[in-house]
């Protein structure tokens, strides 16, 4: 009998062997590369970054022309507003208003916009420009997982300096539209402090694209810019800026050629990628109902929404759910129902999109763990969706981010709430979920905590901003792959 030559399939490499006798086994000495994951070109080099970031923003900010001198400063909250500033988060440990000086508060958003377009980005932006648009493949691949993109896209093309530059481009044309309507919208009958009306327009703009949540405008009723509460110009264009800013560039873009198309009449060219459609939809879906859950929850609340106008009530429900990945607060936190508390919680901790401003697990990842649940459950093997199959890598991938961040912020709530025993459970709870969701939502302790606890809540704005997948890529490292596949056995669960 003729023996054809076969092509065995190791894991990296294909090895054409001969095979000398029909099923005889061959054995295969195989020599498995290893990847470091600490050379220059590491994922550990966007967590330099950051930290580098933070370092020169806490450095900007203990200097004398940066503080007000109005409250006490210490080391920690230095590097606890810069971390929030990178991690745009917007946690303070006072208010920004009352605490920094015109400089000081400029270092601060000038932070928050370098942490909204992504350190890598801002990295390779300045890469473009240095080394005239040439980015090499281990660059290219390292500005995507500082993206936290695991998917092929344009990112592993030759087209990363365009999409550099269109985020980039992108980010500045929303913010510099916010700027220019809100100097019309707060117009000379709002005195917000001594900065005029173009400054406040910036820092705000920045603040609400970006999502960091900082603000110069405060009230007595503890909401963040509770002062402009009935100011529905104010909260429109607000959530316009959040929305986008927080539901991914990829999917901007798609947007802006869609409508392109549509200006064009060339509605057959008019395509949604499935990862826009999932974000999309599920978004809305989170929108609809957080928004229906604050406005019946808080509906009888004195401290709240009650005795307002329904139309007031609608706008301030929809605006406390867009705000989830942003940080402004129309109330105070701490006056809330406990179903409220809650669904915040649950809201914060899932975010926004992938590729965005927003921190969480992202929705994409809830969307694709919830399909799969489903499918599992029909006793379905493939995981589909607008009928389109989600691959196994993606699936167990969102189960990893999942599980990953919960653990991660447990074991931080729970280190924090051994040192604040003064504390009510859900306000450190919301507090750790504000933190590690990159949100800036508060119950107002974060200016009561101690070093210790501003400390760990600044360790979760990080990994938070980092990404725990990418944090579990450099705890886990690339591990090599066994020869030998084991023989399966059952295990008993549930």
């Amino acid at each position: 009998m003729a023996i054809e030559d076969e092509n065995l399939y190791s894991g990296e490499k294909i090895h054409r062997v001969k095979r000398t006798q029909e099923l005889s086994p061959e054995i295969l000495n195989i020599q498995v590369r290893k990847n470091s994951s600490r050379g220059i070109y590491s994922p550990l080099l966007i967590f330099y970054g950051l930290i580098f970031l933070i370092i020169l923003g806490a450095i900007g900010l203990s200097l004398p022309f940066s503080k007000s001198g109005l409250v006490e400063y210490s080391f920690v909250d230095y590097i606890f507003v810069s971390t929030s500033a990178v991690t745009v988060t917007g946690l303070v440990p006072f208010d920004t208003e009352l605490g920094w000086s015109l400089i000081g508060k400029s270092i601060i958003i000038f932070l928050s916009f370098i942490g909204g377009i992504g350190f890598m980005v801002g990295a390779g932006f300045l890469l473009l420009i240095i080394t005239g648009r040439k980015i090499n493949l281990k660059q290219r691949l390292l500005i995507r997982e500082g993206l936290s993109d695991s998917s092929p896209t344009k990112l592993e093309t030759g087209q990363t300096p365009n999409f550099l530059l269109n985020v980039v481009y992108l980010a500045i044309f929303f913010q510099i539209i916010g700027i220019i309507i809100l100097y019309f919208v707060f117009g000379e009958k709002i005195q917000f402090n001594d900065h005029g009306r173009i400054y406040n327009s910036i820092f705000h703009s920045v603040a609400s694209f970006n999502g960091s949540g900082f603000d110069m405008i405060k009230d007595g009723n503890g909401g963040s810019i509770g002062s402009l509460t009935n100011d529905h110009n104010f909260l429109v264009i607000t959530m316009i800026l959040i929305f986008f800013g927080s539901i991914g560039y990829p999917i901007v873009f798609e947007l802006l050629r869609n409508m392109k198309m549509i200006s064009l009449s060339k509605f057959k060219e008019i395509h949604l990628s499935l990862n826009s459609k999932i974000v999309i939809f599920s978004t809305f879906i989170i929108l609809f109902l957080g928004s229906l859950q604050f406005l019946f929850g808080e509906w009888n609340n004195i401290y709240t929404i009650y005795g307002t106008p329904i139309s007031e009530k609608l706008t301030q429900s929809f605006f406390h759910v867009i705000t989830r990945t942003a940080g402004f607060s129309l109330i105070d936190y701490d006056l809330v129902h406990n179903s409220t508390t809650f669904t915040t919680i649950v809201l914060m901790l899932i975010g926004g999109s992938s590729l965005s401003v927003a921190g969480g697990i992202k929705v994409g990842t809830l969307t694709v763990i919830i399909i799969a649940l489903i499918s599992n459950i029909r006793g379905e093997e493939e995981v589909t969706i607008f009928k389109r199959t989600i691959s196994a890598q993606v699936v167990r991938r969102s189960f990893v981010i999942f599980v990953f961040s919960i653990i991660l912020l447990s074991v931080g709530f729970i280190i924090m709430a051994s040192f604040e025993p003064d504390n009510l459970f859900k306000e450190l709870l919301f507090e750790s979920v504000s933190a590690f969701g990159n949100v800036g939502l508060s119950t107002g302790i974060t200016k009561d905590l101690n070093h210790l606890s501003k400390i760990i809540l600044s360790i979760l704005m990080l990994i938070g901003r980092f990404g725990p997948l990418l944090l579990a890529t450099l705890l886990l490292g690339n591990r090599e792959q066994g020869k030998i596949r084991q023989p399966y056995e059952s295990v008993r669960i549930g």
